[in-house]
């Protein structure tokens, strides 16, 4: 069932040709076309871990992001990778807590070699 829904799910976004990881077109195709937005996909759940996880940050580490509907994706995105950077339990559990608590499509987002190694 999972399995067809996220074929349904793959067929709404556009291909851009590319050969995913198993040698077929998959999720890091999606992800190359300039459309796809990442805040939209986050779950209310996520957006709640979101909140805990920037306040940890900023109370702290002193580290603000203002992470709203409007915020691009690489603020996200900075925020994943320093968070995942820090040695803190608390921080990443709840790094973990909202990895687990986003769509399949964050997740697999996330997995794909494309969205962190670009903010490396």
């Amino acid at each position: 069932m999972l399995k067809q829904l996220w074929r349904k799910l793959g067929a709404e976004f556009p291909q851009t040709g590319l050969v995913g990881r198993e040698g077929k077109p998959g999720a890091s195709d999606t992800f190359k076309a300039d459309s796809f937005r990442v805040l939209p996909h986050v779950t209310h759940t996520g957006e709640f871990h979101l909140e805990r996880l920037t306040g940890l940050l900023n109370s702290r580490y002193g580290k603000r992001y203002e992470i709203t509907e409007t915020s691009s994706d690489e603020e996200l995105l900075d925020l994943i990778v320093y968070a995942a950077r820090v040695q803190d339990q608390d921080v990443q559990r709840e790094l973990l807590l909202f990895y687990l608590n986003c769509s399949p499509v964050i997740q697999d987002y996330l997995r794909s070699e494309e969205a962190l190694l670009n903010q490396l």
